[in-house]
């Protein structure tokens, strides 16, 4: 609080006073702003890095230690490799190798740990595997896996920090309905098939490890296709070695006509009785999961392409296909996969018939598929624009010009200052040119207010930042008014350029100090009076929206907690209400 002169305390008490008005106008350089037309409006900023005209098919993605991004497709039986050392805008994806055979339309997958590069796929009757202990650069032979199925129906693998992994599969061999696991430990592979029957007609699989086995299911149920959250245990969320409860999850259902599928495709088996009547038809197993490839290929089918990544210090992320278009699904930040809490993050302007496979390195988030590569920088934490040059020369109006000044206080929404100043003699007719240089957008208005006194003694009164100005012209009478705007009016005006989120993984900013980052977008300096335990301790988990406004930020951190803020032009102070406060002084003007 500030400290009148004793002169000032004197004047006040007077029954007949004098009043003054000082105005001084400094130019002030303000952080950089932000172009309002690369607000990034998404979640994610998807960059197409390369687009062909490759079949679409069944495919996958993986990048090991070395940065290298590694893709799979299927073209009729045929397995193609790509690696591609510094995947950017410029590389070259055009160059693909002949991995090796497999089934036509069958699912496969491929999965990385540090320079270990493993791609898994059917054969006519066991799974395979092929490994690269160099990122993808060569290549071991293929390696039947002991007891296990085919995947035409699905296939995923994943890793384990310390190395370890599973392979989840789903097969028309024997028993469409249950589902396979392989694992290995220690550099073992099991030689058992980990066989998991249940209910599900499986229809595509993804999975991730995060302290669990954590997998996503598209599973066909009569003539629908069902997303299902299943968990194989490691001991986090499920007992390890056991299964957890699955759980529908409500990002996709879709029809599939299988009914038309049949008598369109002519099948001759499955039939209920001898009579071989239509009216009793029943569909087999295989022939509903022909149906499935069938929408596929037709480009028809609602939902596909399921696909998991955990980027490291971001939560998970699930990319599915709702009628062609790829979504990006984020698990929400704070819940575990056990949860099944997803949000629709982000869509990619493409069409995905088999959805698109995410991978990531510690920067880029990566999805591809057969034809298409693309890329986002994995969202980070936001940086404050870059500061500004703060006060710079300044002039003082003179007191004979100033006809009207309106201050108009909202401690905790924008406060306004317009002064009219006389014009009469053209005094204002060029702002920031010559000797009103300093009068232009942004500079700062410091209002003196006080008592002509042998002194003539002025305190400030407020800071303010000039945001426009008019002209008005009346009989007898031509005036210049400036409209300036205080801090909160600068922080209603400053808008994120993109999603910004804090503390989602880790404690790392109190509110305290989460306020200090808001103001630096707009260059204020964050100190305090008093301030509460509750301002220093509390971890919030805050997610800002692109285009939100900064002051919308901080009237919610605000709200958190029981301390108040104010300005000072661009310092603020923090201040913790007691009602042992003393009361705070201010005079009257005039």
């Amino acid at each position: 609080m500030k400290a009148l002169s004793s002169t000032l305390l004197t004047h006040q008490r007077k029954a007949s006073r004098r009043p003054l008005i000082k105005i001084e106008v400094q130019e002030y350089g303000h952080p950089a702003k932000y172009d309002t037309d690369s607000i990034q409006w998404e979640l994610f900023a998807w960059e197409l890095l390369h687009s062909d005209t490759k079949a679409q098919n069944f495919h996958g993605v993986a990048l090991p230690a070395d940065g290298s991004l590694n893709r799979i497709r299927l073209q009729g039986t045929v397995i193609y490799h790509q690696r591609v050392t510094d995947p950017g805008p410029g590389s070259d994806y055009t160059s693909w190798t002949n991995l090796g055979n497999t089934i036509a339309s069958s699912h496969m997958a491929i999965a990385a740990l540090g320079t270990e590069v493993v791609v898994v796929a059917a054969g006519a009757a066991n799974l395979y595997r092929r490994q690269s202990a160099d990122s993808g650069a060569t290549w071991a032979a293929w390696v039947q896996m002991a007891n296990a199925r085919p995947c035409e129906r699905g296939c995923a693998m994943a890793y384990k920090p310390n190395g370890d992994c599973a392979i989840v599969h789903a097969s028309d061999i024997n028993d469409p309905t249950s589902l396979y696991i392989q694992k290995r430990t220690g550099g073992a592979w099991s030689a058992g098939l980990g066989q998991r029957g249940g209910d599900w007609e499986i229809e595509g699989l993804a999975m991730y490890y995060d302290g669990d086995w954590n997998i996503i299911a598209l599973v066909l149920e009569g003539s629908y296709l069902s997303v299902v959250r299943m968990i194989y245990g490691d001991g986090d969320q499920v007992a390890a070695g056991t299964w957890g409860t699955d759980q529908k999850i409500s990002l996709g259902r879709a029809r599939v006509d299988v009914a038309a599928q049949i008598a369109l495709r002519r099948f001759t088996t499955g039939w209920s009785w001898a009579t071989r009547d239509r009216a009793s038809r029943a569909a087999t197993y295989w022939e509903k999961h022909q149906a499935v490839l069938e929408a596929l290929a037709g480009e028809s089918l609602d939902v596909s392409g399921a696909s998991l990544t955990l980027p490291d210090n971001y939560p998970a992320l699930l990319s599915l296909a709702r009628s062609n278009l790829p979504w990006v699904y984020r698990l929400q930040p704070g819940s575990e996969f056990i949860d099944y809490n997803w949000s629709k993050a982000s869509s990619i302007s493409t069409r995905a018939p088999y959805g698109l496979a995410v991978g990531c390195d510690d920067t880029y988030l990566y999805a591809t598929q057969a034809n298409e590569v693309w890329r986002t920088p994995i969202p980070a934490g936001w940086t404050p624009p870059t500061l500004g040059s703060g006060p710079g020369t300044k002039i003082t109006i003179p007191t004979n010009h100033i006809l009207r000044v309106i201050e108009s206080v909202d401690p905790e929404q924008q406060s306004e200052l317009d002064v009219e100043l006389d014009n009469s003699e053209g005094t204002y007719n060029s702002p920031g040119e010559g000797d009103i240089e300093e009068i232009k957008r942004g500079s700062r208005l410091k209002l003196h207010i006080g008592y002509r006194t042998s002194q003539d003694d002025t305190e400030e009164a407020g800071r303010y930042f000039i945001e426009a100005w008019d002209y008005n012209r009346a009989p007898g009478k031509a005036s210049f008014t400036l409209h300036a705007i205080d801090a909160w009016g600068l922080l209603q005006r400053f808008q994120f350029n993109k999603p910004v989120e804090w503390n989602i993984t880790s404690d790392d900013y109190t509110v305290y100090e989460l306020i200090g980052q808001v103001l630096k977008s707009i260059g204020a300096r964050l100190s305090y009076r008093s301030r509460s335990a509750a301002i220093t301790t509390l971890y919030p988990k805050i997610e800002v929206h692109a285009g939100e406004s900064a002051a919308t930020v901080l009237s919610r951190l605000l709200s958190l907690v029981p301390d108040v803020i104010y300005f000072c032009g661009l310092e603020a102070y923090i201040l913790y209400p007691q009602a042992d406060d003393l009361p705070a002084y201010h005079y009257e003007f005039p």
